[in-house]
């Protein structure tokens, strides 16, 4: 059980808890340093443990000559070392960028070398794709395993000063992380989430649930690169809870329903395809699941078949939320909405957002009509990493973020999101973005042309597909060709149905119709 004192947000943004958020943490630490903090694949921290290993790394990454506003790239998955050192970087004062550990040669070299970091953590060995990746590179591979051949964060740390684990003060415009999120067009960007960013986000976690009657452990399944895993593991720890990670890459709906059953755990987030696994696995005499209250997903279009069958069998409001990378997270959520929840919205602004839609020329729209979504509050990012460009073209005059998402709204407030303005394809919750794939493809020596598309897809939303057109004598397969993707870019990113094709339809100008492919492809591969 949580032993935290009840806390008023405001109070959190004021002395002795105001500047680094690292002081959140030091709170829980200090109230209740025998809880246990983190559980993982059967190992468990206390928080007076967890705390020690944080500074131990924090010494060592001081050792290593990383200092306070140097980048550190981590390419680890969910657990007790990638938290720890996350939070070793916010207290040290360095910009932590997570990788995704599905990463390959050609991601991890770009996001290392644009983001200009010293190193890039492990656990344990790194990968072969880390040692190409950093073949041509400066930054340092360093393991947060005393026993692996590169350098090791405790092994450092044992001939560090003490002082270097100190709390490295930091005010609220410092960036406290710098995740990449690509556009639909160009290269990946690092967006700069600072520590008002993240406080105002954790400040709202923490006082909800110290003043709730529902306190219980905290359930991670959503991959902690990305900024909704990230942001609830900063949250849990600074509520003082017991968290449970599992990987994503693990994914078992058995396992989850257990853990919600054997710990007491009142809220599960996942995606939409998660729920669907869990209504396949989910057996009234075996899962009672009287402690989970609510469960929310974001990241994809819920379907609402999956949303009145999982609110039927389970008894629990099934909701959605909105946010972005770009907005540590959550801008709308059905969660505190005033008049509760309405299927296939994703909710009302959070009290701290602001938000409008607007056409065009960035003129209001009216009630139920569509137009880009805009935000402003103080959860939006600084902008984006050495792209001046950018940053230009995504905020608007009077400061609010374009999220280049069409929304309409009702009489309530309440939001609706009716698609993405661009071509990015959403499979399963990851963003997936044609024009990297199709870069990808380009290098492929036997590739003349390639359009890259999303189509539907029962279970994941949409996924991805290919038409390539071979260079003059080259003889490629479709087998080939996805083989080549799995090679380079996370598996998630591999087109699904692929075609070698003599040319591909385009327009009178030249340019690929991929309305079309999307068509001739849905009727092949979606409506058999």
């Amino acid at each position: 059980m949580n032993d935290l004192e009840l806390v008023p947000a405001a109070s959190l943004f004021e002395p002795p808890y105001d500047g680094n958020i690292a002081k959140l943490l030091d709170r829980a630490v200090a109230e209740q340093p025998e809880q246990i903090a983190i559980e993982h694949a059967g190992e468990t921290v206390t928080y007076r443990e967890f705390s020690r290993l944080v500074e131990t790394y924090t010494r060592g990454l001081r050792g290593l000559g990383i200092e306070p506003d140097d980048r550190l790239c981590l390419y680890m998955p969910n657990g007790i070392a990638f938290s720890a050192v996350v939070w070793a970087c916010v207290r040290g004062g360095i910009v932590a960028s997570p990788l995704n550990p599905a990463y390959r040669r050609r991601e991890i070299e770009y996001q290392v070398d644009h983001a200009d970091a010293k190193a890039v953590v492990v656990a344990g060995e790194a990968s072969e794709h880390v040692v190409d990746a950093l073949g041509g590179l400066e930054a340092e591979i360093v393991s947060t395993s005393a026993d692996a051949d590169h350098t090791s964060l405790p092994s450092v740390a044992e001939g560090g000063d003490d002082g270097n684990g100190n709390l490295v003060e930091r005010s609220d415009d410092d960036v406290l992380l710098q995740p990449y999120t690509s556009g639909t067009t160009g290269d990946p960007k690092g967006v700069l989430l600072t520590h008002r960013n993240f406080r105002v986000q954790i400040a709202t976690s923490v006082s909800n649930y110290s003043a709730s009657p529902i306190q219980g452990d905290s359930l991670i399944i959503l991959p902690m690169y990305h900024i909704t895993g990230l942001l609830q593991m900063l949250s849990s720890l600074c509520s003082g809870r017991t968290l449970h990670l599992l990987r994503p890459d693990q994914w078992d709906p058995e396992r989850v329903l257990e853990l919600i059953d054997e710990h007491d755990i009142p809220a599960f987030i996942g995606v939409a395809t998660m729920f669907s696994d869990l209504l396949e696995a989910y057996d009234p005499e075996k899962h009672g699941l009287e402690a989970l209250q609510r469960a929310g997903q974001g990241g994809d279009k819920l379907p609402k078949p999956v949303q009145e069958a999982f609110e039927e069998r389970i008894g629990v409001t099934l909701s959605e939320g909105y946010g972005l990378t770009e907005t540590t997270a959550t801008t709308h959520t059905i969660r505190w909405s005033t008049l509760g929840n309405r299927p296939g919205s994703v909710g009302q602004p959070a009290g701290h957002t602001r938000s409008k839609i607007v056409d065009e020329n960035d003129e209001p729209v009216g009630t139920g009509e569509e137009g880009e979504l805009l935000i402003d509050g103080p959860q939006v990012m600084a902008g984006y990493y050495k792209n001046p460009e950018a940053n230009e073209a995504v905020f608007t005059d009077d400061g609010y973020f374009r999220s280049g998402d069409i929304a309409s709204r009702d009489d309530d407030n309440y939001y609706y999101i009716k698609g993405r303005e661009k071509e990015m394809i959403l499979t399963a919750g990851y963003n997936v973005y044609p024009r990297e794939i199709e870069d990808t493809l380009y290098d492929h020596p036997g590739v003349l042309e390639a359009a890259v598309f999303g189509v539907p897809d029962e279970r994941r939303g949409e996924t991805v597909a290919a038409a390539v057109v071979p260079t003059n004598g080259a003889s490629i397969t479709d087998e080939e060709i996805e083989e080549y993707v799995l090679g380079e870019l996370a598996p998630y990113k591999h087109p699904r149905y692929v075609e070698v094709r003599d040319e591909l339809p385009k327009t009178g100008s030249g340019k690929v119709q991929k309305t079309v492919l999307r068509e001739e492809f849905g009727r092949e591969y979606v409506d058999e």
